[in-house]
């Protein structure tokens, strides 16, 4: 059995917090995100643990999905009456923000964060607890969650990534026999733990058919090995366009278009 490998060994940084396969999962979760936009820092002597809504201020925190805070996120509030007049606010070292909003404005909030895995970088959007606009007089508490799968609140696909296919149609034992993507079922096996430090699990789904192409929708985005079968025979799997085939392959997410990511295979009996 031959394996293909198409990245390097295995190097996660979260805040400073190298692992590497088989290493320790970080004490504590925290990415980079560009500063200096407006950045307000949490008030001395403020009771960063009380979230009540308070006049005139959007405040709110972020964390991963096992609740550990997470520094350098950046929120950003949507002014909805003026262009381009974005508030912009970064968390701090226990995941807290707080921004003022006391102008005549409805406000819709966004969070995201860039975090370096396995020697790339990636852009993540967040996953609100309330997505509703608010009027910047009112003030609001908006929390935000890293999450790694799950559908997105506006409808437009899910937090994790896709993993697509081009399938070669022809079946060598009987060319006349045309081959079906959704006979395809595709085992993830993770390569070190996910993208936010926490372990993966190995997946093992048939294909589906989306507006992108056929394969897995909603993965949690990791390193993974990779193979396939069509209806229990093994097929051939490699990387888009690499004219390059085998029983697994080894791989990483790639950016397809903002904080959308994809891996790109072909396949064939």
């Amino acid at each position: 059995m031959r394996r293909l490998l198409l990245a390097g060994m295995l190097t996660v940084t979260l805040g400073g917090c190298v692992i590497t396969t088989g290493g320790p999962v970080p004490v504590s979760t925290q990415v980079s995100a560009e500063q200096g936009k407006g950045t307000q820092e949490v008030e001395a002597g403020q009771d960063k643990g009380t979230l009540e809504v308070e006049a005139g201020v959007l405040k709110g925190r972020v964390v991963g999905a096992d609740g550990r805070p997470i520094q350098g996120a950046e929120i950003a509030a949507d002014n909805q009456l003026l262009y381009n007049s974005n508030l912009i606010v970064s968390t701090d070292a226990d995941g807290f923000y707080r921004v003022d909003t006391d102008v005549a404005a409805t406000f819709h909030v966004t969070a995201s964060m860039k975090i370096d895995f396995n020697g790339k970088k990636y852009a993540i959007d967040l996953a609100p607890e309330d997505d509703t606009s608010f009027a910047g007089p009112t003030g609001a508490v908006r929390n935000f969650t890293w999450k790694l799968t799950g559908e997105r609140p506006d409808g437009l696909g899910h937090y994790g990534s896709s993993v697509l296919f081009y399938l070669d149609n022809v079946d060598p034992q009987n060319p006349e026999v045309y081959l079906e993507d959704e006979n395809v079922e595709v085992t993830l096996t993770p390569e070190g733990p996910l993208a936010d430090g926490s372990a993966g699990q190995t997946i093992t789904r048939r294909a589906i058919r989306t507006p992108d192409g056929s394969g897995l929708v909603d993965v949690p985005l990791g390193r993974y090995r990779i193979s396939a079968n069509y209806q229990g025979r093994p097929l051939q799997v490699g990387p888009r366009n690499s004219g390059q085939y085998a029983a697994e392959v080894v791989a990483d997410f790639a950016q397809h278009i903002n904080a959308v990511y994809w891996i790109e295979l072909e396949m064939k009996l």
